[in-house]
């Protein structure tokens, strides 16, 4: 009896307790029989273990069933190994050798019966044929390719349990050209049949299993990938074959959105990510479908190691040249002269997996808005758009470019729209640096002639995001509006107002504020020519934001207040704790920043510290664009103007004053200092002591 005979390999059922073939020959019960009777007695014991789902596999004895024939470690080191561990001639072969194209094995096969393919492995490993061994599992190949449909089970269970105990024998350059052979599709086969993908499975994980400990993956497995990827996606998709394409992806240093952020995966009716035998299969069928389903769920049994396997960056070294092959057949798809309804779903969904690239995230871009108006498209356009969000983290150029497009994306239906912004979200988390230049961004396209309706939208998506961060990118914004030749502040007042508006005053006023107050180093401004007039205008830009922060619950407060009502003030005096907090940081820019900025004539200067304390001439309020409108002016300043006085801004003052560098005298300080004690002073609080109601301001007043 051969040691290598299939039968000592048993299988065992969770519902029957132990089944073993091997038993039945220690007894001697088939040492007489042929090959052909043993399997049979097999698949017997086989159809009497109960549910397929409950089979499993296990190694009875291998020491001693092997004849002290182990599993060798897989070596990856230098020089190379052969798959039965003696060193290869490096000369004829390199399986880490990038392939030209893909190829058709370049081994003659070696065709023999399934029930003797161990027997004679084992025979060839002991005479030293390592090229015989390459031609019969070639051969095996072979007939895989030539029985998709079905199989023989013999022949699948045999290289199974191969790739069990000796994975390194599959990791030849012939043996690799033949399984990947059994990757791609067969031309010759009607491609819109329905057939299971059980070979296509089996080979994936044999080549898993050959390569699980390599760190160095050849080239024609991204190959086979991205052909299945356009094509079928016979095991692309299968779960059964997960591991190998997860190592597989690697190569593309894509960040996959989670499987809940993935629109396609989800709907999509042609096939079941876990359905092997459903879909559009270029593998005819046979009316055996629940035998197909039996062999395909002891084949999801074996293959991969004990463990599910590990997922590492496989092509490090040949990095350069997969993505130059990437990018070669992408661009060849993009650039065919096809109407855009006949774009594939599987090229997006390709361009989805590849999208760690970025020359792939620009080019995908610049079709997105299409495909996503495309109702054969939506889906994994979304997908497509959600991959691009995720993975632009580099912020560079092409990353820039990238967001620029996106915002250029004009949308109507909600669902999609919805979903846009989720993205957005995703993006703001990819890299830091995307807050800022998305708000910039939005606000120009906002001021351009080709203004997106969905801008509004997305910039309250930022706010909402960063509440803290997103108000200072858009302060630096209105700087830089500020700071052109031509006088924005009409406009930026308007556009602030809309802001607001859309955003339903959803940001942070005081951070804002602060935002617009904080000083530039750029050259832009180093060089600026109207740095006066800079100064002025971000003056104004400061009491239209504070005004602005009168949202309709503060107004109603004032009115009930002013009738006498002191229910409900909590949202009145967090806004005017926060416009006493504006006016605090107000006055210490002027005290600190605005002499590094420009020389501000006296009467400017004293204008702008009046003005950001309310103390001004109502007239210059409104007088650039009439708003706030005359029904609510007086109202509005009020509100703004009887606020606390904080201890600090007090002190500043004071400072200001007995400073010999700033137009304010002493004089004028002690007279602006009272004025504002007294005005603070005046302010009532809700039937409590000044000091409960007002805080730290009390300081200033009583003391």
């Amino acid at each position: 009896m051969n040691v290598w005979n299939w039968a000592s390999f048993s299988i065992v059922s969770t519902h029957t307790y132990f089944c073993s073939i091997g038993a039945g020959l220690g007894a001697g019960h088939m040492n007489d029989e042929s090959p052909e009777a043993r399997f049979n007695q097999t698949a017997q014991c086989c159809e009497n273990l109960g549910p397929p789902s409950s089979w499993r596999f296990h190694r009875v004895g291998v020491k001693e069933c092997l004849s002290g024939l182990v599993k060798r470690p897989k070596l990856s080191s230098t020089p190379p190994v052969s798959a039965l561990g003696r060193l290869a001639d490096v000369a004829a072969v390199d399986k880490r050798a990038i392939s030209p194209s893909i190829k058709e094995p370049s081994v003659v096969p070696i065709e023999v019966p399934p029930a003797l393919l161990l027997d004679e492995i084992e025979n060839a490993e002991q005479d030293g044929n390592d090229e015989r061994i390459e031609g019969v599992l070639c051969g095996a190949v072979k007939q895989l390719k030539m029985n998709r449909s079905k199989p023989d089970i013999t022949l699948y269970l045999s290289l199974m349990f191969l790739a069990k105990i000796k994975p390194n024998v599959f990791a030849t350059e012939g043996i690799i050209e033949a399984l990947c052979s059994l990757l791609r599709r067969d031309a010759s086969i009607n491609f819109k049949a329905k057939g299971n993908s059980l070979v296509s499975v089996l080979a994936c994980n044999l080549l898993m299993a050959a390569y699980e400990e390599d760190e160095n993956w050849p080239e024609i497995f991204v190959k086979v990938y991205i052909e299945d990827s356009l094509g079928e996606r016979i095991w692309v998709d299968s779960s059964h074959c997960k591991n190998f394409v997860d190592n597989i992806q690697t190569a593309f240093c894509t960040k996959m959105p989670p499987k809940s952020m993935l629109l396609q995966l989800q709907t999509d009716t042609g096939r079941s990510s876990g359905d092997l035998s459903a879909g559009s299969s270029p593998h005819p069928s046979t009316p055996d479908e629940d035998d197909s389903q039996t062999e395909l769920l002891i084949a999801e049994e074996k293959l991969s190691p004990e463990e599910d396997g590990q997922v590492m960056p496989r092509y490090e070294e040949l990095s350069e040249s997969v993505e130059d092959y990437v990018l070669d057949v992408l661009k060849d798809q993009l650039n065919r002269r096809q109407p855009m309804d006949n774009v594939s779903r599987n090229l997006l969904r390709l361009l989805t997996a590849t999208s760690g690239y970025k020359e792939v995230r620009l080019m995908a871009v610049q079709r997105l808005e299409m495909w996503l108006q495309n109702p054969k498209l939506t889906r994994p356009a979304q997908d497509l758009l959600m991959s691009l969000c995720i993975n632009c983290n580099s912020h560079g150029t092409d990353d820039m470019e990238v967001i620029s497009n996106l915002i250029k994306i004009r949308l109507k239906p909600k669902v999609i729209l919805n979903h846009y912004m989720l993205c957005v979200r995703e993006l703001l988390n990819a890299h830091k640096d995307n807050l800022g230049t998305m708000v910039k961004l939005v606000i120009f396209n906002e001021l351009s002639n080709a203004r997106n309706p969905n801008n509004m939208q997305v910039l309250h998506t930022l706010l909402q995001h960063s509440p803290e961060q997103a108000p200072k990118f858009l302060a630096m914004v209105f700087q830089d509006l500020l700071t052109n030749k031509d006088d924005y502040l009409r406009a930026s007042r308007a556009l602030l107002r809309e802001i607001i508006k859309q955003t339903k005053h959803e940001i942070n006023f005081q951070s804002f504020c602060l935002g617009l107050m904080q000083e530039r180093k750029e050259a832009t401004y180093v060089d600026m020519e109207f740095k006066e007039r800079f100064v002025i205008q971000v003056t104004d830009l400061l009491t239209c934001s504070m005004m602005l922060g009168i949202t309709a619950q503060v107004k109603e407060a004032g009115v009930a207040w002013d009738k006498g009502e002191k229910k409900n003030l909590d949202g009145l005096r967090s806004f005017q704790n926060n416009i006493a907090a504006i006016q605090r940081d107000a006055v210490w820019w002027l005290h600190t920043v605005v002499p590094t900025i420009a020389k501000v004539p006296a009467k400017d200067y004293i204008h702008c510290l009046h003005k950001v304390l309310f103390t001004e001439q109502p007239e210059t309020y409104y007088k650039w664009d009439n708003w706030p409108p005359e029904s609510d002016r007086n109202f509005f300043l009020r509100l703004c103007s009887e606020v606390p006085l904080l201890e600090d801004t007090l002190m500043r003052i004071l400072v200001i004053g007995l400073s010999r560098d700033l137009p304010l005298g002493p004089a004028d300080a002690m007279e602006l200092a009272d004025h504002l004690v007294k005005r603070a002073a005046g302010v009532q609080s809700d039937g409590t002591t000044s000091a409960n109601a007002m805080g730290k301001w009390s300081l200033a007043v009583f003391t």
